[in-house]
């Protein structure tokens, strides 16, 4: 994996090509739609989850994160529309999450 001398630049370039793909969840209102900045994000690569840990910077319990991520979604808006026409349009509008397969319907 990473020899003694991978720095914390290289790990970070290495982690977003893992975990940094195109994907509609946010864009439907999916769970990481309510992510924001400091909330504490757990990654287990092996396992293939990411889980939120904890809130504004403090670690919470399930129960807790449930609670403002669901008062989050009550204030969630979708984005106004960025390609009203061409291929983003068509792409934006019949793409699949990569965890479904991601295919175009």
């Amino acid at each position: 994996m990473f020899s003694n001398r991978t720095n914390s630049s290289n790990l970070q370039s290495f982690l977003r090509q893992i975990i940094g793909h195109v994907s509609p969840e946010a864009a439907q209102g999916g769970p990481i739609a309510f992510v924001e900045q400091d909330d504490l994000i757990e990654l287990d690569i092996q396992n293939r989850t990411l889980s939120i840990i904890g809130v504004k910077g403090e670690p919470k319990s399930l129960k807790e994160i449930n609670e403002v991520f669901a008062n989050r979604k009550t204030n969630w808006k979708p984005r106004k529309e960025k390609y009203p026409s061409g291929v983003l349009h068509i792409y934006t509008h019949h793409a699949v999450s990569p965890m479904s397969g991601g295919y175009m319907e």
